[in-house]
């Protein structure tokens, strides 16, 4: 699979992945996530080990378009409707550069989605979604240590790779102290392995 240019900033990843939503076009919207994460997550939502491994391999485009699809189901037109989109600066974890965007609905609360320059600007789904991964992975994470097999150790390094992203959701003042440490204890729990 060839990944497709990220976006100029990420006001502009947030406003295309808006706009790419908007009009069904789920693939395209797959090529702006950091590549691999949404194979990751999916351990979450119940994908084997053996699947993950051959996606983190080829190419996670489809997994990253049923992820966007997923997201749009669930927050429709609240996402792609009247928002405003803005640039919120920089937060950096592990010495890795993260840029933060609000996005306010008419009349709603603003929600924080976070990008990385990844040739060009692409959302990090675990900086952005991580309270909400955190809880279905825990299970699936900890399946992984307990074995040692070649996908669970390529699965196992994969993760490490999100923590930096999950401290930066960690850090997100609007979650609760229950998301806070779920996210931790994810966190803790991929780096058992380190």
């Amino acid at each position: 699979m060839t990944l497709g240019e990220g976006a100029s900033d990420p006001v502009a990843a947030i406003e295309d992945l808006r706009s790419l939503l908007a009009q069904g076009d789920f693939g395209a919207a797959g090529s702006l996530a950091v590549p691999g994460q949404a194979v990751l997550a999916s351990l979450g939502e119940g994908a084997t080990p053996s699947a993950v491994a051959a996606s983190l391999e080829n190419g996670d485009g489809e997994v990253a378009a049923n992820f966007w699809t997923g997201f749009a189901q669930g927050v429709g037109e609240t996402f792609t409707g009247e928002v405003t989109v803005e640039d919120l600066g920089t937060t950096s974890q592990e010495g890795v550069e993260f840029f933060v965007v609000g996005v306010t609905p008419e009349g709603g609360d603003q929600r924080q989605m976070v990008t990385r320059d990844v040739d060009g600007q692409r959302v990090d789904l675990f900086a952005t979604f991580g309270a909400g991964l955190a809880e279905g992975m825990m299970g699936p994470v900890e399946l992984l240590l307990g074995s040692s097999n070649e996908d669970s150790q390529m699965i196992l390094s994969a993760l490490q790779d999100v923590v930096p992203s999950l401290l930066v959701a960690a850090n997100d003042e609007s979650l609760s102290p229950d998301s806070v440490q779920r996210i931790l204890q994810l966190v803790e729990l991929i780096t058992r392995v380190g």
